[in-house]
């Protein structure tokens, strides 16, 4: 299963990716131990590439593939 992220955003709650076509998925800091303890700043610290997202600082990664899988996808998308 291949997908083109186009855009990665956080907020208080969760990480977003939107895909080429336009679907919106998320995962919560809650599920991760890592990114729930995380400061404001440490989250917003992110890298992200053609395969997921990588926290440096918390040593933390989410494929894009666990995003899918999951069906994490938001309603309005």
């Amino acid at each position: 299963m291949k997908t083109t992220v186009n855009k990665v955003w956080i907020d208080n709650e969760a990480v977003y990716i939107q895909t080429k076509k336009g679907k919106i998925y998320n995962e919560k800091f809650a599920e991760y131990p890592r990114l729930r303890n995380a400061t404001s700043l440490q989250l917003s610290k992110f890298e992200y590439d053609n395969i997921g997202i990588r926290w440096n600082e918390l040593d933390e990664d989410l494929s894009y593939k666990g995003f899918l899988m999951e069906e994490k996808l938001l309603k309005n998308s």
